[in-house]
Order: structure tokens, then C-alpha cells, then sequence
């Protein structure tokens, strides 16, 4: 038990992060282990080629540096927790690895070179989308340049997301980003959201 009498409640959330925060801190300590992890659990079309398939799922939760994998998890925190209310811990995980995997599929699809893809950032981006549609009114904070607060309905955060992962992505700045894993990821986000309020109407 903790003050207050409230118990610790672990939560998929919870536990999204501790993974990437333990593979994060295990590939700091083991030079070894970051270069396994790198070949094994990244995505990257040689990998693919291989046969790793895997690598759609395992590469969420490798990060690139400290500041990579911070970003990635206040997204997850802002977002899962509210989503992982409405769908629950099993739907909420598969929702949130479907938009990881739609965003990989997409970088890969378009960036199919041998840099390795990794982060949670296609995932968390799906997150994003799919809360700014089913709450395009409520009222949140966004920190631009993760410095300057700015109030606006969710349903612009969405759009700004998606709008600012394509405008990178034709123009091709700041390449070394997966701008097109975080577009795919915001697209599956909007697309599963719409696809089961449009089946939840024929029942």
C-alpha cells in the first residue's frame, strides 16, 4: 500500500513504458547487447529479408537516445491512459501495436534502405490521432519545440501530427526522422478509430 491508502495499480500503459525504459537502460550498460538488439529487434529491410518479421512488433520499444525515448513516452502517457480506459488493456495493446506496425510498414515501404527504423514513435502518433477523434473538441495543451505551451481542441493536435509528418516527408527534411512510421501510425490511429465506430453502428 502506498500514503493515502491508494494501491499501485499496474496498467498496460505501466508496462509499455517499463519495457522500453528496461531495454533502453540494458542496451546503455551492454555495448554487446545494444549491437544484438540493433540487428535483431530494429526494423530494417535486411532484417526482413532474413525473414525477421518480428521486427514490425520488437521495434517499438528500441530507442535511439535518451531524448528519442522520453518524447515517445509522455505521448504514451498522454494518450494510453485515456485510451486504455475506453478499450481496455487487451483491445488498447492491440490497437496500440496495429498503428506501431502500420507505421513501420509504411517507412519501410517508402524508406526501404538499410538504415534501421526503431521507436515507439509510429505507435504513440497512432495514440494521438485516434484520441483527436474521438475528442476533437476537448480542450489540451500542446508544448511546441517541447518548450511553449499552446491551448487548442484535440482535433488539431491530430492534424498538426499528421500534417507535420507529411510535410517532412515530401520535403525530406529531417530525414534521419521516421517521418513516414509516424504518418502511418497517425493513419491507422484515424483508421481503426473510424472502422469501429462505423461496425459499432450495425449493431
Amino acid at each position: 500500500m502506498f500514503p493515502g491508502n491508494r494501491r499501485f495499480e499496474i496498467t498496460a500503459v505501466k508496462a509499455l513504458i517499463a519495457i522500453n525504459v528496461l531495454v533502453f537502460v540494458l542496451m546503455g550498460v551492454s555495448p554487446s547487447l545494444a549491437d544484438f538488439v540493433d540487428g535483431a529487434f530494429a526494423l530494417s529491410s535486411r532484417g526482413l529479408a532474413k525473414g525477421m518479421i518480428w521486427q514490425f512488433v520488437t521495434y517499438q520499444f528500441v530507442h535511439a537516445g535518451l531524448f528519442h525515448l522520453l518524447v515517445n513516452m509522455v505521448g504514451l502517457w498522454f494518450a494510453g491512459n485515456i485510451l486504455e480506459r475506453i478499450y481496455g488493456v487487451r483491445r488498447f495493446v492491440i490497437f496500440y501495436l496495429l498503428c506501431g506496425i502500420a507505421g513501420g510498414l509504411l517507412q519501410i515501404a517508402l524508406s526501404p534502405g538499410p538504415a534501421l527504423v526503431v521507436g515507439a514513435s509510429g505507435a504513440v502518433c497512432g495514440l494521438i490521432a485516434a484520441f483527436s477523434t474521438l475528442f476533437p473538441q476537448m480542450p489540451v495543451t500542446a508544448l511546441i519545440f517541447f518548450v511553449i505551451p499552446v491551448r487548442m481542441r484535440a482535433m488539431w493536435l491530430g492534424i498538426i501530427v499528421a500534417g507535420v509528418s507529411l510535410f517532412l516527408l515530401l520535403t525530406g527534411w529531417l530525414g534521419d526522422i521516421g517521418n513516414a512510421a509516424h504518418l502511418g501510425g497517425a493513419m491507422a490511429g484515424f483508421g481503426l478509430v473510424k472502422f469501429q465506430r462505423r461496425r459499432e453502428r450495425f449493431y
